[in-house]
This record gives C-alpha cells, structure tokens and sequence, in this order.
C-alpha cells in the first residue's frame, strides 16, 4: 500500500514511525504554539494526506500528550475522510490545555499519532424495535455495576 502525502507548508516534517514495530506515525507540529490554561488550539502539520479505501486514516494522541503537557484531544480520536485530501485539507490536531499554566508546543515536536485502519462501509436498514433482544444490559457498567 502506498498513501500519498502532501507538504503544503514546506517546513512541514514527513510523518515518521520510530520503530518497525510501531503501529502509528509521529505527527509533528509545524510550528510554535502556546495554549493558556483551559484554552484550545489547533496544532497546525503542514501535511494532506490521501487515505485510500479500504484503509482511513485515524488520529489519536501520544500517550505523553497528557502526561508532559496537560493536554487533551477534545475528540479523543480524529477521523481524516478518504476525501478529505483538497489543497485546504490540512490535518490539524485539536488540543484542549486542563492543567492550570500554559503550555508551550514547539516545533517540529512529536503531537499525535497516525495510524490508518481497515474500515467497511456496510449498507445499513431500518429495523423494526421489535426485533431487539428482551434481555437487553444498558450499557455504561451493566455487566458490573459501581458501588
């Protein structure tokens, strides 16, 4: 599989793995940006990529963003659409600061991961509520409870 990536800023740094094991690619932040306590930012890549079917193209934070920076992904995971890949398409990566001091995000430093994952996209009907199961959970700890 070959996937097309596109530098529209040319300081932007080419996604890169760490290791031959590692599953994501490091994203790196294009440029200097400083977010305030309780404030968001959108980490700018320089980079558009082109997933191709069957396999879209997931982000997902580096498990030191919290850690080190005190930082947060809003949306916990960002999904990047097979057609999202326009001139305008720059992947950019959503950061919320909940620590109390503001946090600086340098350049060229590791922000987030790429990972790119087999997808399908099934047809989905409209079924009748009375075809579901009587022995339902609910969901949200049912199997366990809290106490």
């Amino acid at each position: 599989m070959i996937i097309k990536v596109w530098r529209i800023d040319p300081r932007a740094k080419l996604p890169e793995r760490s290791t031959a094991g590692s599953v994501g690619y490091d994203l790196f932040s294009l440029e200097e940006t400083v977010i305030e306590p309780k404030g968001f930012a959108l980490i700018r890549t320089g980079l558009v990529v082109k997933a191709e079917p069957p396999y879209a193209l997931f982000v997902f934070p580096r498990s030191s963003l919290f850690r080190k920076k005190n930082l947060i992904m809003p949306n916990s995971a960002g999904i990047i659409d097979f057609d999202y890949c326009g001139e305008r398409d720059e992947i950019k990566i959503p950061v919320f600061n909940l620590g109390e001091e503001a946090t600086t995000i340098q350049a060229y430093e590791r922000i987030a991961q790429a990972v790119f994952i087999m997808v399908a996209s099934p047809k989905l009907i409209e079924g009748d509520p009375s075809e579901l199961a009587e022995n339902s959970r609910g969901g949200f700890g049912s199997t366990g409870g809290y106490k």
